[in-house]
């Protein structure tokens, strides 16, 4: 019984352990038919207000249209967003979308997690706007409040005393490419937690093969025993119960045992298929395509 007790705490600990995983954010690039240039910039306002999440936020390759696609579901669909983050196996989700409008850009950002409606904001920024603007509108989306420097009203200036202008400078446009955001390093709770999981039902396994080989040799005692005193009864009743209880407890913790380490290699499956997996847009010269690899 102090054996099975044991293995009963160590379960019990492997759970806590499991449970006391961070919440997983992924932050997807944003969609649309921006300018490339403030597209870009617009996502990484949207990645900054998502660090504020409390999780470990992780950034995506592709856009949640792309990476609809690839799962099978209408990106318009209501139930689409669950399906999406349901298949990459995070807790919560973050997209947007970026879209050209009368001489203005349109962000909407959408916030979704398991058991919970999806949350949306949305920013107009015009062509004098900056991407600050969307840091302020779009913080209460994410428990956050604009500071006095993001709020904007009246601003007073003092008189500006101008000076002769000289003669205009030509200068070459600069060209700015999209900023590639950089991937944080991966978490490994859950590979490390599927390991404990795993060598502890693997070694409540061998306990309870241990237990089956005793009672294999306690059989062989009985079978064995002589019964012509009262001396060699009680002897028999003493191995038989003997036997009784090896073979119970071997049961049970073959049992646990192998369901406990199965549990654990999910774990470590699971987490290895999301390390592999790769959802990439190819681009060819008559259509675009979306290709999804990896490792099973």
């Amino acid at each position: 019984m102090n054996k099975l007790l044991a293995v009963l705490i160590l379960l019990k600990i492997a759970a806590s352990v499991a449970n006391a995983a961070p919440r997983r954010v992924l932050v997807l690039p944003l969609d649309g038919n921006a300018e490339p240039a403030l597209r870009a910039k617009l996502n990484l306002a949207v990645q900054k207000l998502a660090r504020s999440v409390q999780g470990t936020v992780s950034l995506g390759d592709t856009t949640f249209s792309e990476t609809a696609a690839a799962v099978g579901c209408d990106p318009a669909a209501p139930d689409c967003a669950e399906t999406v983050r349901a298949t990459l196996g995070v807790d919560e989700l973050v997209w947007g979308t970026t879209t050209w409008i009368d001489g203005q850009t349109k962000l909407v950002v959408h916030r979704t997690a398991a058991k919970q409606p999806t949350r949306s904001a949305s920013v107009m920024i015009g062509p004098q706007d900056t991407p600050e603007k969307a840091d302020t509108t779009l913080s209460p989306l994410f428990g956050r409040h604009a500071t006095p420097k993001e709020r904007t009203g009246p601003v007073t200036t003092d008189p500006v005393t101008t000076e002769p202008v000289s003669d205009p400078v030509t200068t070459e446009p600069v060209t700015t490419e999209p900023a590639r955001p950089e991937t944080p390093p991966y978490d490994n709770r859950k590979r490390n937690t599927g390991i404990i999981v795993a060598s502890g039902g693997g070694v409540v396994l061998l306990i309870g093969l241990a237990l089956w080989s005793n009672k294999s040799n306690v059989q062989r005692d009985i079978d064995s025993a002589p019964t012509d005193t009262p001396a060699d009864f009680a002897r028999l009743e003493e191995l038989e119960s003997r036997a009784s209880k090896y073979a119970w407890t071997g049961n049970v913790m073959v049992l646990v045992g192998a369901g406990v380490a199965a549990y654990g290699g999910w774990m470590i499956y699971q987490d290895r298929k999301e390390r592999r997996i790769a959802i990439a847009p190819q681009v060819t010269t008559t259509a675009a395509t979306v290709s999804v690899g990896g490792t099973w």
